[in-house]
């Protein structure tokens, strides 16, 4: 329902009430003036029959008094027909019997309700009019008012309507209803920061494109450069053993040749297969793996790598590891392109349910409110979020300290048939 017609409604049903609860209380006001000008007149009557006044005389007042009717005999059909059925006042004032002192002629007298009736209905129905008139010019006043007021909601809902189709703009104007000024508010500031997340999500999906070309460019390099020179020379290595079959010391020295470059081939291969894709997660587990990496990257730049581990076994998760290994890898990528650090400290430890990873390097840090945003802190801040985990960076001038938090679960029987470690 709209609030204007809710708002109708209510003030429509608040008039009805206030015009019913005044008629009951006119009608109730008119029984007891009724019954108290009855009495009145009822006591003059006696007081008229004691008199001298001649008995025609005392009929003819009591005939021209509004607030008493003659009768000749009480009967029933009196009581049921001049009763008012909204006032039953009969019951306590019952007809009155009136003698004539001189004449000895006696009468019947009861209380006219017609006169006061008459005068209350025509009370009624002219408050009834000036309810009726007070109520149409209320609602009118209402419906305008509410219309006008109500226009910044209804465009409030038209941006709200747009912001399905990617138009995060509003147009309304400012309101002194505090309520919907602050609704706006929040609208505003609400498609403010959507505005500014698509077009971070825009920025980021070009430089994610701008990666992944790098990466194959990177890729298409080393499988030209290293492993292909690598089989054109088994190639060549095998020509030429096919024109030196008849020197056999030449045979054994190209044969240790071709073994020497499938060897750098598979070494090749399991480089690329481990940038593509951590394979041996699967086999090793993730502990043994970061370990294994951690190692790599310390003979590749030459940094002192300190290493903790007193984690309890726990059971894996492919996603999950898969998620925190990219994201220790990140941070010694991080290390070895800007910290310019020689020493670093990895800790690995479980409490409870959760697996803690710190690592801090002696680097010259860096400051978040300065230092661009790059794409390697909010990818691993994105995969911490996709492995249920927590990620906190602290950066100073004497290094940086990296804590990250994942929830994991203990195998305690160690029996199962894969577990992290």
């Amino acid at each position: 329902m709209l609030a204007s017609n809710r708002i109708t409604l209510t003030v429509v049903m608040i008039f009805t009430g206030v015009f019913s609860l005044l008629s009951v209380v006119m009608f109730l006001q008119a029984n007891a003036d009724i019954q108290k000008e009855a009495r009145a007149a009822f006591e003059q009557a006696k007081v008229l029959a004691d008199s001298e006044i001649p008995y025609e005389t005392l009929q003819l007042l009591l005939q021209n008094n509004r607030d008493v009717v003659l009768l000749n005999t009480p009967s029933p059909a009196f009581e049921s027909s001049q009763i008012s059925p909204l006032l039953d006042f009969n019951a306590s004032l019952p007809p009155l019997e009136i003698t004539h002192r001189q004449s000895g002629k006696s009468f019947w007298i009861a209380a006219n309700t017609d006169a006061e009736l008459s005068e209350i209905s025509a009370t009624v129905i002219q408050v009834l009019g000036i309810f009726f008139i007070a109520l149409v010019v209320t609602l009118l006043s209402l419906r305008y008012a509410v219309n006008s007021r109500l226009k910044p909601l209804a465009k409030l809902c038209e941006g709200l309507n747009s912001m399905t189709t990617g138009k995060y703009q509003f147009n309304g104007d400012a309101t002194d209803i505090a309520e919907i000024q602050t609704l706006i508010d929040h609208y505003n500031s609400l498609t403010s920061n959507l505005q500014a997340k698509e077009n971070q999500v825009v920025s980021l999906r070009k430089r994610v494109a701008a990666i992944q070309e790098q990466e194959r460019q990177s890729l298409a390099r080393e499988l030209h450069d290293n492993l292909g020179q690598l089989i054109t020379g088994i190639t060549v290595q095998t020509y030429m053993l096919s024109q030196q079959r008849a020197h056999p010391e030449y045979v054994a020295k190209a044969c240790e040749q071709i073994q020497q470059q499938c060897r750098e081939v598979h070494q090749g291969m399991k480089e690329v297969t481990s940038q593509l894709y951590p394979v041996f997660l699967t086999r090793l587990g993730l502990i043994r793996s970061i370990q294994q990496a951690t190692q790599t990257w310390q003979d590749i730049h030459n940094v002192n790598v300190n290493w903790q581990d007193e984690c309890h076994p726990f059971e894996a998760h492919p996603e999950r590891d898969t998620q925190v290994y990219r994201i220790v890898q990140e941070a010694l990528n991080n290390i070895a392109k800007h910290a310019h650090a020689n020493q670093v400290d990895i800790s690995l430890t479980t409490d409870t349910h959760q697996l803690q990873i710190l690592i801090r390097d002696n680097g010259k840090g860096f400051s978040p409110d300065t230092a661009p945003g790059g794409l390697g802190l909010e990818s691993m801040q994105e995969r911490a979020t996709l492995a249920n985990g927590t990620l906190t960076i602290h950066s100073s001038d004497t290094g940086t300290h990296i804590s990250l938090s994942v929830p994991v679960t203990f195998n305690k029987e160690l029996n199962h048939a894969y577990i992290a470690r």
